[in-house]
């Protein structure tokens, strides 16, 4: 008997945790990454990726709004997990990449990445633990891509993509935005205690950002917050594009003018000279009739 009771409690026991790990595989946020190992299981193409839509939407707010980021808050810089060997990265050729930790080139952008993961992990600064791979999912890392590469947009917007998006998983997300907002614009003002701009920041993010992400926001998300300030291959650089190509047409518009006027101006100079010589012609015909010379005998024609 009591070897049944202790089998049906293992089993519940193996249930419940089964369940626990159900329900964690199913929250929304980022994983647990423990201390130690020289390569941390991190994707850097990922991470680029995060990194472009913080350095179009994020930072550039922040910036112009001179508002220092908390510690605590995973989109600063300095938790940037790759952002020194970003750094220390430069682009040979299109395919070719250097490391400048080294002065080595390689044939493409995989292979430097493999090489500071086995050579200069020893370079990433003390207090760089954040992957923001891990934030892609928060940050719509596809989407962003999708809407600086038009080409990418028949897959990632496609309504077999937005059939298979769910609105739960959606509500998660939309939640962890809000902590991750109410982190980086803390109501206390974060380091420089400005509590102003941080309200506001924080509202305009949530706003902008937070509540987009649903399955039919996340479409028009980079288009809204493109058409805030210029990025580059953005809603914002389309703007200037547009203004350049008026201020183009605007000039040429210009110069028709300027040459049509100059060609009426020498039609009118050339019918003045015309009208002044027919005059001349007529004047000197009708003065060589009245001269006696001009006067001869008319010929009978019969």
């Amino acid at each position: 008997e009591m070897g049944a009771r202790g089998l049906v409690a293992w089993l519940i026991l193996v249930n419940l945790a089964a369940a626990a790990a159900s329900v964690a595989s199913d929250k929304v946020g980022v994983p647990v990454r423990t201390a130690g190992g020289t390569a941390p299981a991190c994707s850097r193409e990922r991470s680029r990726h995060a990194r472009g839509v913080l350095d179009d939407f994020f930072h550039p707010v922040a910036d112009r709004n001179r508002y220092r980021l908390p510690p605590n808050c995973p989109f600063d810089r300095s938790k940037d997990m790759y952002l020194e060997h970003e750094k220390h990265k430069e682009v040979v050729r299109r395919t070719q990449y250097k490391s400048l930790y080294s002065d080595k080139t390689f044939y493409n952008e995989y292979y430097v990445d493999k090489h500071m993961d086995n050579r200069h992990m020893d370079k990433v600064p003390p207090g760089a633990d954040v992957c923001l791979a891990d934030y892609c999912e928060v940050l719509r890392c596809d989407e962003h891509q999708a809407w600086k590469h038009p080409e990418l947009r028949k897959t990632v917007g496609s309504s077999a993509s937005r059939s298979r998006c769910s609105q739960e998983r959606m509500r998660g997300l939309r939640h962890f935005c809000e902590v991750l907002m109410s982190g980086c614009f803390p109501t206390s003002g974060g380091p420089d205690g400005d509590a102003g701009t941080a309200a506001r920041l924080r509202e305009y993010f949530t706003r902008h950002h937070c509540d987009m992400l649903t399955c039919d926001g996340v479409r028009d998300m980079f288009g809204v917050l493109g058409s805030h300030h210029a990025v580059a291959g953005g809603g914002g650089y389309v703007l200037v594009l547009i203004v350049v190509f008026a201020a183009v047409g605007c000039y040429y518009l210009f110069v028709w003018h300027a040459v049509r006027d100059g060609r009426r101006s020498a039609d009118l100079r050339r019918a003045r000279k015309e009208t002044l010589g027919t005059r001349a012609e007529r004047w000197l015909v009708s003065f060589s009739k009245k001269l006696p010379f001009s006067k001869g005998r008319k010929k009978k024609l019969y």
